[in-house]
């Protein structure tokens, strides 16, 4: 995307507008924008709409060819498919001993996959940048490496980098890299024989199903998981599996089975809750999916101003059935995330958004208007990004006058940076 992005700098620059000028034309950020141009951040078809209307100047050839990149760079099977190998024991590769890891190499990946792991919600690109570059050089070596306990070691940590890079992809709007890097991700971990980040890296892969407007696709990542770590899952895993298997149902509309993986995922938090241990790999990439779900795009998820068609019937057919569920159901149930990567304000932004799908737009104004209160003066990068995508995702509640006033000061608070 990195070319789009440098043509909407060039035209911004031509038009004497800076960056500054163009974050109070388009009601993104400065700094957001920067990220679009730079090639930080995806460039979407709303942002090169956004620049046209702000510049008053025609840019379909932009959109032409930001059209053409996203074709170029998203997988043309779809996921389910190229995970089936999966299900399948990993195939031994004659030559895999000649193409080890030294140990000085793998004690440098751990270290990169733990330094990354704590900077990958950062706004700036270098922690991206670093675990790609690496997944980029190494990535061939470990696909030629025999699975096995020999090489179980390079095999996990190129694992946990790819699902690292797959989430941070995600959270730029890169889908068609967030889903080439979760793909690579679970076939490593499953060649390395740990069944358990396997099946977390796929939970992460049912999010972006999910988010993408593919149910049907998540739906059946969500159930390769379970497949998978039948026997291994630990409680928090089976939780997670059993909410997003949920979400899908609910978006397809088929409330019995909605409402069978809500009580299973209750009941498994609720183990999940009074179990010990200590955090494992496969933790981390829960947690790092479960942060994605906060911080993540879900904008166009199936489309402004169509959020309640989501979860909101099948929601409200629970809340009417079974009311001692309503508060789990997508609410209290969410794995934890690491601490200091979501703000107050983030996480009230991220319930307002879920209010929504769930059609209930004054409880969403109500979280918006807390989140604006503790925003202060000083909005800016991923929060002014999301309040945003709020005002766009509450278009069909306009008429409600909580969701009007939540819009207009949201508004107000853009238009102070």
């Amino acid at each position: 995307m990195t070319e789009v992005g440098r043509a909407l700098r060039a035209a911004r620059t031509a038009a004497g507008i800076s960056l500054q000028g163009m974050a109070a034309r388009t009601n993104y950020s400065k700094p957001y924008l920067g990220q679009l141009e730079t090639g930080v951040r995806a460039v979407r078809a709303e942002h090169v709409a956004a620049y046209e209307s702000a510049l008053a100047t025609p840019l379909g050839h932009l959109r032409d060819r930001l059209a053409a990149e996203s074709v170029s760079t998203v997988p043309a099977d779809d996921l389910p498919a190229q995970l089936t190998p999966l299900l399948l024991p990993p195939v031994p590769r004659a030559h895999g001993a000649r193409d080890g890891f030294p140990g000085r190499e793998l004690d440098a990946a751990e270290q990169l996959a733990r330094w990354a792991r704590a900077r990958q919600w950062d706004d700036g690109a270098g922690p991206r940048r670093a675990v790609t570059a690496w997944l980029t050089t190494n990535l061939p070596r470990l696909h030629r490496l025999s699975p096995g306990r020999a090489s179980a070691r390079a095999l996990l940590a190129g694992a946990e980098l790819a699902d690292i890079a797959a989430a941070m992809s995600w959270d730029v709007e890169d889908n068609g890299a967030a889903r080439r890097y979760v793909t690579a991700a679970a076939r490593l971990a499953h060649a390395a024989g740990d069944t358990l980040l396997t099946a977390a890296v796929l939970s992460g892969a049912t999010w972006q199903c999910l988010d993408s407007g593919r149910p049907a696709e998540g739906l059946e990542v969500a159930q390769l998981a379970q497949y998978l770590a039948r026997r291994t899952a630990t409680p928090r895993l089976r939780a997670t599996l059993a909410e997003l298997e949920a979400c899908a149902y609910g978006i397809l509309g088929e409330r019995a089975a909605f409402q069978r993986a809500i009580v299973v995922a209750a009941e498994c938090r609720a183990e999940a809750t009074s179990a010990g241990g200590g955090p494992t790999t496969a933790d981390a990439s829960l947690a790092a999916a479960a942060t994605s779900v906060v911080l993540g795009p879900r904008r166009d998820w199936p489309g402004p101003g169509r959020q309640s068609e989501l979860l909101g019937p099948s929601y409200r057919h629970l809340a009417a059935t079974r009311p001692d569920l309503v508060r789990t159901a997508f609410t209290d149930v969410r794995a934890p995330v690491p601490d200091g990567f979501i703000t107050p304000s983030m996480a009230l932004i991220s319930a307002a958004r879920l209010q929504l799908m769930l059609g209930e737009p004054e409880q969403a104004a109500a979280q918006i208007g807390l989140a604006t209160s503790l925003c202060g003066a000083q909005v800016a990068g991923r929060t002014a990004a999301r309040l945003c995508d709020f005002r766009h995702e509450s278009a069909e509640f306009a008429a409600v006058p909580a969701v009007r006033e939540a819009c207009t000061a949201i508004t107000e608070l853009i238009a102070q940076r």
